[in-house]
């Protein structure tokens, strides 16, 4: 017979990437049986891929954040251990404690540093030459559980969010399933985190999008535009026109009129945007068809 898992979360690890499914494919590939995907609202818009996975395998699907009710689907799943990977929700300690080796959780950075929502968005920012993936035991507070594994990943200049993401969801995906017959059998070495040594993230909003060059320097608008990508965005009006910014690099010296002097002196050079109600294009095509 096989082990039972009921599944918290979309895996969408970080904000405005294509969200895939490597940690929910692990554990099927492993011949564990998912006997319920539970997310706490429904993408009406635009379906979850987790979800849309778990209809075709006729995995039940919820979509529930009522505890009486999550209470309830544990209890018909009669599963021994659950795995999150971004539920968007406070579980419930009752919840926890519901599942005799607990939930488990993959979360996208060296815990205990970067802590909340926006782990790889941070990281990015930071410009970190590394982060990682922590698998831990999910407690009450936030990202705060025993660690039970990790492991490090490289930023390179070719990092993008999408890259960080599928890299540390893949590395989670494989650390998850190598340590799960350890959790099932209640004999994991674990590590309970040095709270002194916590870092927080903070959530990112669209008010965030502007490139501030006169307050910022050329690297800091350089990391917003890669961690930004497809969420909030990095957003500029150039040859006055809104255009978003999708790659750009610092320079000592503009290449083109486009460039943003910024705060340090140093110049945000342009190397790809999409133009409002436009296609995605190099500065030098736009500056074609758009330069009086």
């Amino acid at each position: 017979m096989k082990t039972k898992i009921v599944y918290f979360g979309n895996e969408q690890l970080a904000q405005g990437i294509k969200a895939k499914t490597p940690i929910f494919d692990a554990l099927l590939a492993a011949d564990y049986e998912i006997a319920a995907l539970i997310l706490p609202t429904a993408n009406t818009r635009r379906p979850f891929e987790i979800a849309k996975k778990a209809e075709k395998l006729n995995i039940p699907v919820f979509y529930t954040k009522d505890t009486a009710e999550l209470e309830q689907i544990i209890a018909d799943a009669d599963a021994k251990v659950a795995v999150l990977a971004s539920y968007g929700k406070i579980i419930p300690e009752s919840i926890i404690n519901a599942f005799p080796c607990g939930i488990i959780n993959i979360h996208p950075s060296l815990l205990p540093k970067y802590r909340g929502t926006t782990p790889i968005e941070t990281a990015l920012l930071n410009n970190d030459a590394e982060t990682g993936v922590s698998v831990m035991r999910l407690a009450k507070k936030m990202d705060a559980g025993n660690l039970i594994a990790q492991a490090k990943v490289v930023i390179t200049p070719e990092t993008t969010k999408q890259s960080l993401y599928e890299e540390l969801a893949n590395l989670g995906a494989k650390l998850l399933v190598e340590n799960l017959p350890a959790i099932l059998a209640q004999n994991t070495a674990e590590t309970a985190q040095d709270d002194a040594e916590a870092t927080f993230t903070t959530q990112l909003s669209k008010d965030l999008s502007e490139l501030q060059n006169a307050q910022k320097s050329a690297l800091t608008l350089s990391r917003e535009v890669i961690a930004y990508a497809g969420f909030p965005k990095s957003k500029a009006t150039l040859l006055d026109i809104p255009c978003t910014i999708t790659a750009a690099h610092v320079a000592d010296q503009a290449a083109t009129e486009l460039d943003l002097l910024c705060a340090d002196g140093k110049y945000l050079v342009i190397d790809q945007l999409i133009p409002e109600n436009s296609k995605s294009q190099s500065a030098q095509a736009f500056l074609n068809g758009h330069k009086k």
